[in-house]
């Protein structure tokens, strides 16, 4: 027990992990039953800490970042039509493990086909096909520090007119994003740019009501010590890391598009964490099944 000389009160409160059990959690009871004793909820300043990274930090999720491009890079190089989704995902999970990887993000996506416009398709059991694009978001953590980072390739290792249409509408619409990050700023507010990029760049690509129906989740989500990491919605500060990931899913076509990278807001800006994999159309097409 805490004597009354040494009370929490004589500091302006006592602060507690909510979820605290057993005796902890009997203690507190005591603690908190006395008038002069005000309980306050760590969790909120918990998740400002996390969310403003420190350098050692930053330097880890640089570092699974670096090694989720390597990654992405050698399942571009062993993809051809007829492979497997989960033949695919090894090349790119090996990689991670011998570039220093303790263990996945998060379980590897690789959709082919009409598998590549479900969200959080991870069974990567299918046969790919000619023609096919593929969705990969693959991501490796280091340090207990996660990446998340999602490309899209076609299998062939071109794009036809119609895929690379819709893939430069999503790049588009991630580099519009990018190009507005700032201290200040908020997540909300970045998935409103993207939205408004798609709508407003759409061309009749997806029909007289354009693609941003096709648009089915956020462009953006904190990383850290989860993929998906603590947010206090609150405005953007240096030293935060979150994802960049618009993406159009047409599953009358079979054909979903997505692009994700991994950021840290800058003083001035961002910067890119997850270049190594290439994203423009004609880059990535010299690199698929080399």
């Amino acid at each position: 027990m805490v004597s009354e000389a040494n009370s929490p009160a004589q500091t302006g409160g006592l602060y507690f992990k909510r979820d605290a059990r057993h005796t902890q959690l009997e203690i507190l009871r005591q603690l908190t039953s006395r008038p002069t004793v005000k309980a306050k909820d760590l969790l909120p300043h918990l998740a400002v800490l996390r969310q403003v990274k420190d350098q050692d930090e930053i330097a880890r999720i640089r570092k699974a970042a670096e090694i989720s491009a390597a990654g992405h890079l050698a399942a571009m190089r062993a993809a051809r039509p007829g492979a497997y989704e989960y033949e695919i995902e090894a090349v790119a999970e090996m990689t991670f493990r011998k570039l220093g990887a303790e263990r996945l993000g998060y379980p590897s996506i690789v959709g082919s086909g009409i598998n590549g416009t479900t969200l959080h398709y991870d069974q990567n059991r299918a046969k790919t096909a000619a023609g096919d694009l593929i969705v990969m978001d693959m991501a490796a953590e280091f340090g207990y520090y996660s990446a998340d980072v999602t490309r899209t390739i076609p299998v062939t290792g071109t794009f036809t007119d119609r895929q690379r249409a819709i893939y430069n509408l999503v790049l588009g619409a991630q580099q519009a994003v990018m190009d507005s990050i700032r201290p200040g700023t908020t997540l909300g507010r970045l998935h409103m740019i993207s939205a408004a990029y798609i709508r407003d760049h759409s061309n009749g690509l997806c029909g007289a009501t354009g693609c941003e129906k096709y648009y089915i989740h956020g462009c953006c989500h904190h990383i850290g010590m989860d993929v998906h990491d603590v947010n206090t919605n609150g405005s953007l500060m240096a030293g935060m890391t979150f994802t960049v990931e618009p993406g159009i899913y047409l599953p009358e076509e079979k054909l979903g598009v997505r692009i994700e990278d991994d950021v840290l807001v800058t003083p001035t800006g961002y910067e890119l964490l997850s270049g190594g994999a290439p994203r423009k159309a004609e880059e990535v097409e010299k690199i698929v099944g080399r």
